[in-house]
């Protein structure tokens, strides 16, 4: 036998979106259940919580605090970097900062507060007392919410409570003391660093004042006398000589340069930019060229040209007395020059010596002068340092500020009814869809055509609606047969609508001898086999109906005509003819299954089961077999070998698939002629069904094939696409016929 499991990937069924949307219609009231569970469950609960008001604080955390005064000598910034926000927001989360606001707003006598205070006995301990108090401080401390802004240097501070007001207020006074805690960390800084720096200026007071004392004693001990600006009288001598020496040889060295150049006749800048010099140079040259001028004119000996000669000779004249003056003056000051220079030098020289002499005492003295400057500008240091903290004490500055203080929210923060209905309503959708489906997958059964086509690989021929109070019926005889009696006539058309099928089922003839079986038992093949063969009586009588079930035979019960004699007799030999029984429906003859024999394995398997077939052909247009199970006993196997068409019943919503394609694989192993099946039990009117039964449902006209004769009768029947296309292409056959 072949199992689900042993089925190629490529033969499971595929379901389509109409599938799911089917499966959601059957499964319509667990998903509706688990839905309108969640609605209610969340709906409950948003509008039954107590609404929660949110208030929130903008606070700006800089880098910097204003720097007021010049930082502290000696100090250096501090690093502000992550670490430091990350301390910022757990000091506002801090119970340390929730105390005091506890304690700023008197919350202890609040009265949604109170009550911890007053359970308390008359005669509770201070440990009881501070549990409570600790316990109002958690509270407080709970609802605060910290919400950096990034890439900012703002924080977003909120308080939660049912009160918005009382949430605005305690949020306004959190921003408050955290930046009242700030400047008092800043202070207590501040105050240790004044105590530090207090302690600090009394040394250095006292280091400055031994080395001044020392330093008096030396000067007065080797007679030693400073200047202000702390150089003794012999170095400024020293250094005055030096200085003045080094003019005086300058001025040496320029007044022989002058001189050498005048006495070897060169220009210098004194001869040429005399004043007195360049007139005469200027007469000169206007006399030398009147001279020309005339001596082309006039002789040597003209009046006018002896004048002009003794002018120009005059004019010479004075320019050398004038240029004797001159260099008699340079010689003069080159003269001065050197002997003031040889006059310093020797100035020099002995201060040299005395500067020498004092030079041993100096040593000690510039080291005791050095340590007075060094404890002076220790002391200078940590004087400035201590009045710049000082005065920044009584400066507050701090890097934290309120940017927008927190208002009376309007509209609560929890629970946000808009926002969980919408979480309800997707949640209920999926969690509703995510139910159907789990159930179905978890109900292995057949239940749609499409279904039964896609698992067991044959088609479905029909779809048999569910008989409505069949047992309680007030027809009279036999209300099992729908199609008889037309009581339902959704019924009646799927039966009509399956004989249709059968008879276009094949190519060539239709089969004439048709076996009814199902997978296992109570799936309604017996009620199946009955009204097949009533509606095929209809169409083409005779037809003939067997009850080869000769184990729990109940068609003699459903026609209410007697067992015996039936199959079995005739079987055994007990009877030679066909044991023929009329029944309530005209052209439909019955033979019951006669005495329960003890093999009807046997029995079935023998040439008399051949034979009783060859009769049954020889009288009957068509023979309608109803047979046991095939999964419960081979009685079904050995007649699927001997008929023409097998039809496997399966019911609706409750044979597992597994058993519906062992039965399927059972019959392939034994090459039985199937021709498809018929899914009974149909809840038409519920669970997603209606669709399948309309959707081959059709008027067309119901043909009667006996004697070869056809007459139409209007009439609806519930058929498969394919034998409804079958049924068109006959028709048209029989226009053009």
């Amino acid at each position: 036998m072949k199992s689900e499991a042993n089925i190629p990937p490529v033969h499971r069924y595929q379901r389509s979106l109409h599938d799911y949307l089917r499966i959601l219609l059957r499964r319509r009231w667990a998903f509706l259940a688990v839905f309108i569970g969640i609605v209610a469950t969340i709906a409950f609960y948003s509008f039954a919580a107590t609404p929660i008001f949110k208030a929130t604080v903008q606070l700006l955390i800089e880098r910097q605090a204003p720097r007021l005064l010049e930082q502290v000598p000696g100090g250096s910034e501090y690093s502000y970097n992550e670490e430091f926000y990350q301390t910022q927001y757990k000091l506002l989360e801090s119970r340390a900062l929730a105390k005091k606001v506890v304690d700023k707003l008197q919350l202890k006598n609040n009265p949604v507060y109170a009550g911890m205070f007053q359970k308390l006995p008359a005669n509770a301990d201070e440990a009881l007392k501070q549990r409570a108090e600790e316990s109002l401080v958690g509270a407080i401390a709970g609802g605060i919410q910290v919400t950096p802004i990034q890439q900012s240097s703002l924080v977003d501070v909120s308080f939660s409570d049912p009160d918005p007001k009382f949430a605005a207020r305690v949020v306004n006074t959190f921003a408050q003391c955290f930046i009242q805690q700030s400047l008092d960390l800043q202070f207590a800084a501040s105050q240790e660093g004044a105590d530090w720096l207090q302690q600090k200026l009394t040394e250095a007071r006292k280091k400055l004042e031994d080395s001044e004392a020392k330093l008096n004693e030396y000067k007065k001990e080797h007679n030693i006398v400073t200047s202000e600006d702390k150089e003794t009288l012999t170095g400024q001598n020293l250094e005055q000589l030096s200085k003045d020496l080094l003019v005086a040889q300058t001025q040496r060295m320029e007044a022989e340069t002058r001189f050498q150049a005048v006495s070897q006749g060169r220009p210098i800048p004194q001869v040429l930019n005399n004043p007195l010099i360049q007139t005469l140079k200027g007469q000169e040259a206007k006399l030398i060229a009147e001279q020309s001028e005339l001596s082309r004119k006039f002789g040597e000996s003209h009046p006018r040209m002896i004048q002009i000669n003794n002018e120009l000779a005059a004019t010479r004249g004075k320019i050398g007395a004038e240029m004797s003056q001159i260099v008699q003056a340079i010689k003069n000051e080159y003269q001065m020059a050197k002997a003031q220079e040889e006059n310093l030098k020797g100035a020099l020289d002995a201060q040299k010596q005395s500067t020498q002499d004092m030079s041993d005492r100096s040593i000690q003295y510039r080291v005791l002068l050095r340590d007075v400057e060094t404890n002076r500008a220790l002391y200078e240091n940590v004087l400035k340092s201590l009045k710049t903290v000082t005065t920044t004490e009584n400066m507050p500055a701090t890097n934290i500020r309120i940017v927008y203080p927190a208002t009376v929210p309007e509209a609560p923060f929890y629970p946000r009814k808009t926002r969980n209905m919408l979480i309800a309503l997707v949640l209920g959708v999926g969690c509703g869809i995510a139910l159907a489906l789990g159930l179905e997958n978890l109900d292995t059964t057949l239940k749609t055509p499409e279904e039964v086509e896609g698992w067991l690989k044959i088609p479905n021929l029909a779809m048999i609606p569910h008989i409505e109070g069949s047992a309680s019926n007030p027809v009279e005889g036999s209300p099992e047969l729908i199609v008889h009696h037309g009581s339902q006539p959704q019924v009646s058309e799927s039966y009509l609508g399956l004989r249709t099928s059968i008879l276009f089922s094949t190519a060539d003839q239709a089969p004439r001898i048709l076996l009814v079986t199902s997978s296992l038992p109570g799936e309604g093949k017996t009620l199946t086999a009955a009204n097949l063969a009533t509606a095929l009586a209809k169409a083409e009588p005779p037809v003939l109906l067997v009850d080869c079930d000769l184990r729990h035979p109940s068609l003699h019960t459903l026609f209410q005509v007697p067992r015996e004699p039936g199959l079995s007799n005739f079987l055994v030999g007990d009877i030679n003819e066909l044991p023929l029984v009329e029944t309530l429906v005209p052209n439909l003859l019955l033979i019951p299954a006669g005495k329960i024999p003890p093999n009807p394995s046997e029995l079935l398997h023998s040439a008399r089961m051949q034979k009783f077939f060859a009769l049954a052909l020889e009288k009957f247009g068509r023979v309608v077999v109803d047979s046991p199970p095939l999964m419960s006993v081979t009685d079904a196997a050995i007649l699927a070998t001997m008929v023409e068409g097998v039809l496997l019943v399966v019911k609706a919503g409750a044979v597992p698939r597994k058993a519906a394609m062992d039965a399927v694989g059972q019959l392939q192993d034994l090459n039985a002629p199937i021709l498809g099946t018929i899914l009974n039990n149909v809840p038409i009117h519920r669970d997603g069904y209606y669709y399948y039964y309309r959707y081959g449902s059709y008027d067309y006209a119901e043909k009667d094939y006996s004697q070869g004769s056809r007459t139409a009768v209007k009439s609806a029947t519930h058929l498969s696409p394919m034998a409804w296309v079958k049924t068109r292409l006959d028709d048209v056959k029989n226009k053009f016929s």
